[in-house]
């Protein structure tokens, strides 16, 4: 497991860097109950590249050099608590009497295998978020261009290059697999009318109230569905703050990482609820008739939000 680090120090004629590096391993392996000879320890550290930086002068008159130096960190797949000891080595890095004042580390095998982890869970929840949602929204626009369901909606596309519907088609997609992860929660809001379409409006509908109702008429009027959407806000949140550590590499947080394992199985158990009142079952056309105008086939809206 090679794990890739930057260092900066301060060097001056006693300064044995690589010593120091070896030392210090020695110390963090030895903590965790890992045995190894000097000899494969200091095979463990690798120097890779330097630059150097300003000369300064201290109150004694001795000139010491910044140093920015890179080496890279290999555990055998033996280390015990091999993340343990890379914090612990990396703690001890920056702690009096070294002289080195700043790490970074960079490629971290560990980190990558979690964030995969998650990021195959992420996934499973996106695609399982965007076929709910393409079963609300086709429900929704019965009839209407299946590569518009975004009509109405204040969220769209993001993008500058918007795709076709040819190139959706093509791919095997809709336009929710074009929305960024923060935007499927503010679904189920439509944008103001402009003055066009209320004068529009106003010419169409002789009545107030039946204009005020178009007016403010939601995209997705289903109870069901309009409550599962809003039952979305208070969990989305903790995934789209992982998922954005795992597109940028970072190691998220304690706190990020405890929110994202209280919601993943909460959205999913959503996601689940839904899908199971949906399930297919055979049905003669005239049971498909009575479910059609059966108002109360659907959940109770207070189920989705206990959900």
């Amino acid at each position: 497991m090679i794990f890739e680090f930057v260092i900066v120090y301060q060097k001056n004629t006693d300064t044995d860097i690589r010593q120091i590096l070896i030392d210090t391993l020695t110390l963090s392996l030895q903590d965790n109950y890992d045995e190894f000879d000097p000899d494969t320890v200091d095979q463990m550290i690798t120097l890779q590249t330097q630059r150097m930086g300003n000369q300064l002068a201290n109150e004694d008159g001795n000139i010491t050099q910044t140093i920015i130096l890179g080496f890279t960190l290999d555990l055998t797949e033996e280390t015990n608590e091999a993340q343990t000891v890379v914090e612990e080595f990396a703690k001890a890095l920056t702690e009096v009497p070294n002289p080195i004042s700043h790490i970074v580390k960079f490629e971290d095998p560990l980190l990558q295998a979690e964030l995969a982890q998650w990021s195959a869970e992420i996934f499973a929840i996106e695609m399982k978020l965007r076929r709910v949602l393409t079963l609300i929204y086709l429900h929704a626009y019965q009839g209407i261009e299946p590569y518009k369901l975004l009509r109405d909606e204040k969220e769209q596309i993001a993008t500058k290059e918007k795709p076709s519907n040819q190139d959706m088609q093509e791919a095997l997609e809709n336009q929710f697999f074009h929305l960024l992860f923060s935007q499927y929660v503010n679904l189920n809001q439509r944008l103001d009318p402009k003055i066009n379409d209320l004068l529009e409006h106003i010419r169409n509908f002789m009545q107030y109230d039946e204009l005020q109702a178009e007016i403010i008429r939601k995209p997705v009027q289903d109870s069901y569905d309009a409550g599962f959407l809003a039952g979305l806000k208070n969990k989305i949140d903790a995934i789209e703050k992982m998922r954005n550590c795992i597109a940028h590499n970072r190691r998220p947080s304690s706190r990020i990482k405890q929110g994202y394992q209280r919601a993943q199985p909460e959205i999913n158990q959503l996601l689940d609820q839904y899908l199971v009142w949906f399930l297919w079952q055979e049905t003669s056309e005239s049971e498909l008739l009575e479910n059609d105008l059966d108002e109360e086939s659907s959940p109770e809206l207070s189920e989705v939000e206990d959900a």
